[in-house]
């Protein structure tokens, strides 16, 4: 005989053990009513039972719950948590004697305290959660919880020293949320077991480089995600908790039982489920140095200047020196990252070159400038930094050509329902707080500013905080496009054109305003729905009811160019 055991191996104050307890008991209430119900109206009966299963039936409908505190088990490091949560359970278990005693009239007697369940002291990614909660492997054993959400740049040193002992080695990846380590040491606990396991987690997890870092330790040995809530908006009573966007995925050995991913209240059955929480086959997206899809031109990080900001003019000292010099307009250039352009603000740069740094250096404002890059590039600690003192008209990192260009912010509020690329000229010097791709045509702008595109970044872009984080390497380099003819290319160009006139008509509003979902202008949201139209026919005739079903088709597609890149 088998029995049933509830774990929370993060456990806190026990609110998820308390939550789980209630509804177990609140089930078993409704249970014990319709069989009251049932017998009352002469529906069902006993007939047929042993004279044993009879009075077992009767004790259960009269003298008590079968629900049993000690299989009610948790793992805290925080001691005073460990009391509160034992504490929480009784008077759980008392508010649902109570509530017994009022549907069926019988007292549970609370005292004396003999359960107290099984709440332990320690470090759960060190802790044998086997001697917590033995598995042996036929018991029904979930596990549940939300565990701790610490990203990899908040991590104090024990934090970092449970991922070298989890990992066995000291060399483990370094990018890692800490819940990780949950999933981790889940997984294993459950392998080959009737038991299964669902954590309330950040969606850092199913999202960018955490992907490909975590997975592979989790999806070993026949485990497989049986359901997933995609990503949600969710706050706890933990202290300091503002509130996150989560997922919630449950983990089980392989099964024929169906699949089921939950999104906005939705349940949607389907054949897999893959670890960026998509129907899907299991895959992992890597970073690339070179574009997947050969139709893609480069994609790089703009031009940086390493010059201590002695290169870069405001818009005020931009006016005032070609005012005073007008013959330098052909080295002044407009300088554009991410926050310039996304929010309206004008900066300009001395862009020189061997041919021309002489003439200019000639005029004392220039000259003071470069002075003060030499000087700040031979204080640098760093040895290429040092060398490059010796030309201080030069950025430190040249990407920029004279041709129309691409911008793509490498960072973008998670609110937008479009990443504002822009479509620059020739004399915009692209900076490296942003990604730019040059000789670019306009039917790529098109491509970048789709759904289908930022349904690719949502799923493998990952987040800076919770905006969009964009990667050349990571999002880019890995988006999957189909072969593109001359008429696509012409039909793309068109419509996007029109995004880019809509935005010149209101150009008296930065892109953070025209972006913004509650602001947005008809005309241009209107010129985007054509936009992903166009795009969203490229990959099939059938409309797409959902981003879901884009990157079904997707990661589908990225496969395939995988498998035809290894031939």
């Amino acid at each position: 005989m088998h029995r049933d055991h509830l774990c929370d191996p993060g456990c806190g104050s026990g609110n998820f053990l308390v939550i789980a307890y209630k509804a177990l008991r609140q089930l078993e209430h409704r249970i014990l009513e319709r069989i009251d119900s049932l017998s009352t109206s002469g529906s069902w009966s006993l007939l047929g039972m042993g004279e044993e299963e009879k009075l077992g039936a009767a004790t259960l409908g009269l003298a008590s719950s079968v629900i049993n505190i000690e299989n009610f088990y948790g793992i805290e490091i925080d001691d005073v948590s460990v009391e509160m949560a034992i504490l929480s359970l009784w008077i759980a278990k008392h508010q649902m004697n109570e509530e017994f005693a009022e549907k069926f009239g019988v007292d549970i007697p609370l005292i004396p305290l003999k359960e107290t369940g099984h709440i332990v002291h320690g470090n759960a990614t060190r802790l044998d959660w086997n001697e917590v909660c033995p598995n042996n492997g036929t018991d029904e054993i979930y596990i549940i919880g939300n565990p701790p959400y610490v990203g990899s740049t908040y991590q104090t040193k024990d934090q970092k020293d449970d991922f070298a002992y989890v990992f066995d080695s000291a060399k483990y990846p370094k990018k890692l949320d800490y819940v990780a380590l949950w999933f981790i040491e889940g997984a294993n606990y459950i392998r080959g077991t009737r038991a299964k396991l669902a954590f309330v987690t950040t969606n850092s997890i199913t999202q960018g480089e955490q992907v490909a870092l975590l997975h592979p330790h989790v999806f070993t040995g026949g485990i497989e995600i049986g359901y997933a809530y995609t990503s949600f908006k969710w706050s706890n009573n933990a202290s300091h908790n503002a509130g996150v966007t989560v997922a919630v995925i449950g983990l089980r050995n392989e099964s024929s039982e169906p699949k089921y991913l939950f999104t906005d209240l939705v349940r949607t059955p389907v054949e897999n489920i893959n670890a960026y929480l998509i129907a899907g086959e299991s895959t992992f997206v890597t970073a690339r140095s070179t574009t997947l899809s050969p139709s893609l031109p480069k994609m790089t990080k703009g031009s940086q200047p390493t010059d201590g900001g002695n290169l870069i003019l405001s818009d005020q000292e931009a006016e005032d020196l070609l005012t005073s010099h007008p013959e330098l307009s052909e080295v002044l250039k407009q300088f554009v990252g991410a926050d310039d352009y996304i929010n309206g603000k004008d900066r300009y740069c001395l862009w020189l070159t061997e041919e021309n740094w002489h003439q200019a250096a000639e005029i004392p404002e220039v000259k003071q400038r470069l002075d003060r890059v030499s000087a700040m590039r031979s204080a640098s600690t760093k040895k290429q930094t040092q060398e490059f003192a010796a030309i201080p008209w030069r950025f430190g990192e040249v990407r920029y050509k004279p041709t129309d260009s691409i911008i793509v912010p490498s960072v973008s509020s998670e609110r937008r329902e479009y990443v504002p690329v822009g479509y620059l000229g020739p004399d915009t010097v692209i900076s490296n707080l942003a990604f730019a791709i040059y000789d670019a045509g306009p039917w790529l702008f098109a491509l970048l500013t789709s759904k289908m595109h930022m349904a690719w970044l949502r799923a493998v872009g990952g987040k800076m905080k919770t905006d969009f984080r964009y990667s050349n390497t990571l999002v880019y380099n890995t988006f999957p496009v189909p072969e593109l003819s001359a008429s696509s290319k012409e039909e793309l160009t068109k419509r996007a054109l029109r995004v880019l006139d809509v935005r010149e008509y209101h150009c008296e509003k930065t892109l953070a305003e025209l972006y913004d979902p509650d602001l947005m202008p008809r005309n241009l949201r209107e010129a985007h729905e054509k936009i992903d139209e166009a795009v969203d026919r490229l990959y099939r005739n059938k409309p797409f009811a959902s981003d879901e079903e884009r990157l079904a088709v997707l990661f589908e597609k990225y496969q395939q160019l995988v498998a035809a890149e290894g031939k």
